[in-house]
This record gives structure tokens, sequence and C-alpha cells, in this order.
């Protein structure tokens, strides 16, 4: 029997196109894993809920391949999507929240009818931090009122970061080969640096929010999360679209992309790569080993190194998301129809004050106060501060990257600069901490210029190969 362990989407695929293995079987082991692992004794908790129809549709794309027909790109692949992303099918739309428990979205999100037609099978939903950590000041990252604790494979001890936990460590323990995240300050990249894969958040615009439980219309984007850059440049060629409802997403040529081109082992020989060592000194000394290990191979491979950035981070982006809030998740809610009696922003924070035992563990002062203290217009001084500053600041690196034709630049430890100012991002593992915790680069190309990152990327990835399986027992060979 082919085994899935760290298997990459190209190798499943070959083993598909073989008949070493079909979809209906595959769906069978993940189902299998997220019962006996993400269930099991140690209850790592990040799947939410499981598609009812996944077997079904796995056999219908069995038959689809014997007959010659293959959809696209992702025909016979599970994926695990975080549960704010609308499935119009036997799966609830949560965003976590005991609130919309019993929401069935009336409507796929745009994404979800992407990676249909590209053939994925939707295998569930992944447990997030509740309504994308836009709740509380104080909500333990990966914990939801319907879903509880999500723990990081790595240590328990440690939180398992950014409000996509769930998509990230159902893919570190191999749950499924990949997942969606979302992102709006850092939620994509946080949670695949902690436990240990690559994740993509793409330039706003890149691909469709429509369908999505929103935060912030300026910053949200959702991104691919997988153990590889191979998965993520596969899964990013499905979700790239043009979408009619989400305006940003017009800014590019309407065209299919194959991210998989860039997959280049040499890209870094004449690569012009930015080094920004703002938040170095915070770094423990395995991370700062790491990091400056990167810097030595990206040097010894041909890459050309501008040292000496210190880009100014952005001070006042969370009004962005204080003020947009509340009229963003007034309209999403509007178009659920009668699936959900929550129809506002305003009924959520009541249902949870009657239910508060179970709905506010960490309480909601987020909601309250974007409810009771916005207008909803977005025309408050501080929201204008926030434009403001967001522009300032996109210039400003805009002009780095102009100025000396630079690829990317590598930061020293997690920044915002990527979600509030739109440019698309990368983490691959490179290296584990004093705390057992995988460390992740933080890379940021300019906007559409995914290609960068998954061409750097991949190089990089091929030379350091520092993905560690948090399951170390279990056999990677066939």
């Amino acid at each position: 029997m082919f085994n899935i362990i760290e298997k990459n989407i190209l190798e499943i695929k070959e083993a598909l196109e073989k008949n070493e293995i079909t979809s209906y079987e595959l769906v069978l082991i993940y189902l299998d894993r997220i019962t006996k692992i993400d269930q099991g004794k140690v209850k790592y908790n990040s799947v939410l809920e499981i598609n009812p129809d996944a077997l079904n549709i796995a056999k219908v794309l069995d038959k689809e391949r014997i007959d010659g027909k293959i959809r696209g790109i992702m025909h016979g692949i599970p994926i695990l999507l975080k549960d704010n992303i609308n499935t119009f099918d036997k799966m609830h739309t949560t965003a976590g929240s005991i609130a919309l428990k019993d929401n069935f979205a009336p409507y796929d999100a745009f994404i979800v009818k992407k990676l249909r037609a590209s053939g994925a099978i939707i295998l569930g939903k992944t447990n997030l931090t509740e309504f994308a950590n836009f709740m509380s000041f104080n909500m333990r990252n990966g914990y939801s009122s319907l879903g509880k604790e999500v723990l990081c494979p790595y240590n328990v001890l440690h939180d398992p970061s950014g409000s996509s936990a769930g998509s990230a460590v159902g893919v570190s323990l191999n749950l499924s080969p990949v997942a969606i995240g979302t992102e709006t300050g850092g939620s994509i990249m946080s949670p695949a640096m902690q436990n240990g894969i690559v994740g993509m958040k793409p330039t706003i615009g890149l691909i469709s929010r429509t369908g999505i439980v929103p935060i912030s219309s300026t910053l949200d984007t959702a991104g691919p999360m997988g153990k590889t850059v191979t998965d993520v440049a596969i899964l990013l060629s499905a979700l790239r679209g043009n979408d009619t409802y989400d305006p940003i997403t017009n800014i590019k040529e309407d065209k299919y992309i194959d991210y998989t081109q860039f997959l280049n082992k040499n890209a870094l020989k004449n690569a012009r790569i930015a080094i920004d060592r703002n938040n170095y000194d915070k770094l423990s000394g395995l991370r700062k080993a790491s990091f400056d290990n990167l810097v030595e191979i990206m040097k010894e491979s041909g890459a050309t190194i501008f040292e000496g950035l210190n880009i100014k981070q952005t001070k006042y982006i969370f009004y962005l998301m204080k003020y947009e809030f509340k009229r963003n998740l007034n309209k999403y809610l509007s178009s659920l129809g009668t699936n959900t009696s929550m129809k506002t922003l305003k009924d959520i924070i009541d249902y949870n004050r009657l239910n508060d035992r179970e709905t506010l563990k960490y309480g909601q002062k987020l909601l309250e106060l974007c409810q009771y203290n916005t207008s909803g217009k977005m025309n408050e001084p501080e929201y204008l501060k926030s434009l403001e500053e967001r522009e300032t600041t996109i210039k400003s690196i805009d002009d780095i990257f102009e100025k000396n034709k630079i690829d990317l630049i590598f930061f020293a430890g997690y920044t915002s600069l990527g979600p509030h100012c739109g440019y698309p991002t990368m983490t691959i593992p490179i290296g584990i901490d004093e705390d057992k915790i995988p460390i992740g680069a933080y890379l940021m190309a300019p906007k559409l210029k995914e290609e960068n990152l998954i061409k750097i990327g991949y190089s990089l990835e091929q030379i350091i190969n520092k993905r560690v399986n948090p399951l170390q027992k279990e056999k990677v060979t066939n």
C-alpha cells in the first residue's frame, strides 16, 4: 500500500496515475488518521468537522480518472478548509462560534468553487481561533468556543499560534496533504512557522474572499498551506482567480497560472535578496543561528545580498480592522438568509451573553468594541489615519523593491508588514528552537510576484530540507 506520510501532491498524483492507490483509499487513510491521531490519546483537535460526502466524491473522481477525465491540477486530492470558509454542502460554516454552530452556508465561497472545479476533495473543516482571532484581546491562539483548543504537535505546552491553527496542525500531522488558511494580520504565516510547514499569504487580490467570514476588506485573504513549496505552488494555481464580487481581485490579468513552473532548485543564483535584521536581537540563540545559516546559504548559492534594511513597522493598522469589521460581518451574515438566526454582529454578542458559560471563556471585548464604538460608516479620523499610514508604508517598501530590483526581503523573525500592506509572504521550515518548536523563515516579495517566493523558497527547501514530522516515529518511505 502506498504510504502517504510526508508525500507531496506530485507524489500522490503519480501514485493515483499508476493505480497504486485510489482517491477513495486516500480519503479512508486520512479519515483514519483524523480519528486515531487528531482525536486520539493526545487530542490535537485540529479538525472540527468531516465532510460526510468525502468518500462519495472520491468515488466519482476515481471513476472520472478511469474514464480519462481529469478536472484539474487537484483532481482526487483531499484538502482541509479553515472553518470560516463557506461550503454549500453538508458541512457547517461557523468561524468556531457556538452562535453559528447550526449555520449551513447557502453558497460556496469563490475559492471553494475553484477547488471543486480543479477536482479537489473537501475532506473537512479545521478548527481556528474564534472569528479568526477577532473576538477578544486575550483569547488563546487555536481556541474556539465550538472546537475548543488546538494543540501544537511539537510541544503541547505551547499554543499553535495564529487563527489558522487547525489548518497548520492538520497538515503538519499528515491529516491532509494541504489546507487553506486565512490571514488578516499573520494568521497563515505565524501558525505555519510554529507548526513546521510551508505557508503562503498571497498578494491581496490574487484570490477571492467572497464567501469567507470577514474581518477587514482591506487586509483579509485566504492562502495555501502545505508541507512543501511544491504543494503550496499547486494549491495556489487552483486558487488564483478574478471575481466580480471581490473587486480587488481584478487588479491582475484574469488568466490561469501553473505556479509549479517556478519550482527551480537553482533559483538562488543571481537572486537579489534584501535582509531586514530589525528583530534579530530578540531572537533566541538557535533562532539567530538558523537565520544566519540561511543568509550564508543564500550567499554561497549565488544570491546578491543587500544588508542594512530597517523598515518601520505600522502602528495604526488595528483601526482598519476595528472600523471595517462590523460592516463586513453584517454584510456576510445577511448573505446567509434563513440558514442562521444570527443576522447581525449584535445578535452574536447578545447570544454569547445569554450563553456565557459556553461561549465567553475569554470574553468578547473586541466584538463589543466594534459594535458599540464604531459607526459602521468608516468615516472616523482613526480609520483615515490608518489608511494614510498604510499607503505611506507601501510606498516606502515599493521604493526598496524597485530601487535595487529586489526579488524578496528576508526578515529576522515575524513581521506584520506583509499582511498589513498586502505583500505576498512565505515561510519555510529552517530549524528547531530550544523549546522544540519549528523555526520558519519570513520571506516577502513585491506584489503579484508570488513566483519569486516559490522559486527562492523551493531552492532553499531543496538545500536545507528542515521539515520535521512531529510524529517522528512514523516512517517516511514507502
